[in-house]
């Protein structure tokens, strides 16, 4: 008898490629049909996969869904800190943070429509830990870089629940409308005046 070795399954050696691949498929078909329409064969036809691989990495449409959540976030955030972290003044900082904000939604409006949709969607009760550990981990890289603005008298030395209100809020009221197709100004025209109100209300110096 001849014995042959085996060669590595190709299913788990590029596993995070697939998983990638899945996901962004199952949100062009949840964009296009919506959730409740869209089926595990549509996805797979999308994606160009077997029935079999999707199971595989992903036991149910609505463990799909929240996966296509938490990539979302995930990448978000991992822009956020990025953007924040080339930044090398006060001003800049608010400023980055307020046109990072709004360029991922105008780059990303599949996903950014999907994160304001179904975040409370029941489907995603299973993903509460995850994002508690994601957002910890983005708060903390947030927090050094504010705190040695606030520690220099550039920032105002602010609860965190009110600093992010003030940053983001504006920012998450136009991302809305922009979504939805009610927007009327310009992305970047709408990331200065933002920005500019961002840095009046956390600002300490002109």
């Amino acid at each position: 008898m001849i014995l042959t070795m085996k060669t590595p399954n190709a299913t788990h050696t590029d596993s995070p490629r697939r998983q990638r691949e899945i996901i962004k498929a199952a949100l062009a078909c949840f964009t296009e049909k919506g959730f409740p329409a869209t089926s595990i064969a549509d996805i797979c036809k999308k994606a160009g996969a077997s029935t079999g691989s999707v199971y595989h990495h992903f036991k149910s449409k609505g463990r799909l869904a929240a996966a296509i959540y938490l990539e979302g976030i995930r990448d978000y955030q991992a822009g956020m800190i990025d953007a924040l972290s080339g930044q090398n003044s006060a001003r800049e900082g608010i400023f980055g943070i307020v046109r990072y904000h709004l360029m991922w939604v105008k780059q990303n409006p599949e996903w950014a429509r999907f994160l304001f949709q179904k975040r409370h969607a029941e489907y995603m009760d299973d993903t509460e830990d995850e994002m508690k550990r994601l957002n910890a981990v983005l708060f903390q890289k947030m927090a050094v870089w504010f705190q040695k603005y606030i520690k220099a008298g550039k920032i105002r030395p602010l609860p965190h629940d009110l600093m992010m209100a003030l940053l983001l809020g504006p920012c998450q009221e136009y991302s809305r409308q922009y979504i939805s197709g009610h927007a009327v100004t310009d992305v970047a025209a709408a990331a200065e005046v933002i920005g500019a109100g961002a840095w009046a209300a956390l600002g300490m110096e002109a």
